[in-house]
């Protein structure tokens, strides 16, 4: 008789245990999708300190260390506060993101043989992650990356147009009159963009806009 005591009481607090825990889950994976997304997952889950039993949770507070977080509930017995729940758990979202293959360095343009999908935990990174080739192939690293490391979309950039020290023929307009000239350029520039360029007969700098057939204009009074 006492060992069938003893085990209606252990099934008691199983299921109890049961409940509250698939209460957690269900909050904390509804925080994941509505913060980001139907693809979010709970990795791990700890309770750290809770109320014996309770049959209601309100989510208080959390805190975040990358993907690791900190939730904070009130827990409700019969509709009265009974104490907090506190849990620690890794959440998810997996992607496959492209990363360098090798250590890429600052300015160097990169190649198709340069970089792979590797499947990664989106919310370790702290970066704008890239997931096609065409975002980052011909691109110059404004940065170092290392190897395995996951490319991050605001340290890479189109190659510039012209580079610094390209000779140049630069279109000089006053009024009326267009004259032109050999021009040096003082730094990388952009089609569309006003770019400082040098005179190289007369060693005199001028600015000028640089154009789609990659002249010069520079405008006068």
């Amino acid at each position: 008789m006492k060992g069938l005591v003893l085990a209606v009481v252990f099934l008691l607090i199983f299921t109890v245990y049961c409940f509250a825990n698939e209460m957690l889950i269900e909050a904390i994976e509804k925080f994941a999708r509505e913060n980001f997304g139907s693809e979010a997952t709970i990795v791990s889950l700890q309770i750290k300190s809770s109320p014996s039993s309770f049959d209601k949770i309100q989510l208080t507070s959390h805190s975040r260390s990358k993907s690791f977080f900190s939730f904070l509930f009130k827990a409700y017995q019969e509709e009265k506060f009974c104490g907090y729940v506190r849990v620690e758990c890794e959440l998810a979202v997996f992607a496959d993101v492209l990363v360098v293959n090798r250590t890429v360095r600052s300015n160097e343009v990169l190649g198709v043989n340069d970089v792979t999908l590797q499947r990664v935990n989106l919310l370790t990174l702290n970066v704008e992650h890239c997931t096609d080739l065409n975002q980052v192939v011909g691109k110059i690293a404004r940065r170092m990356f290392r190897q395995n490391e996951p490319l991050d979309a605001r340290y890479l950039a189109k190659p510039p147009d012209v580079r610094a020290g390209q000779l140049l023929t630069a279109r000089v307009t006053i009024g009326p009159i267009v004259a032109t000239a050999q021009v040096r350029a003082m730094r990388d520039g952009y089609i569309g963009e006003r770019i400082s360029v040098r005179n190289v007969s007369s060693g005199v700098l001028i600015e000028g806009l640089l154009q789609e057939d990659l002249t010069v204009l520079v405008t006068g009074g």
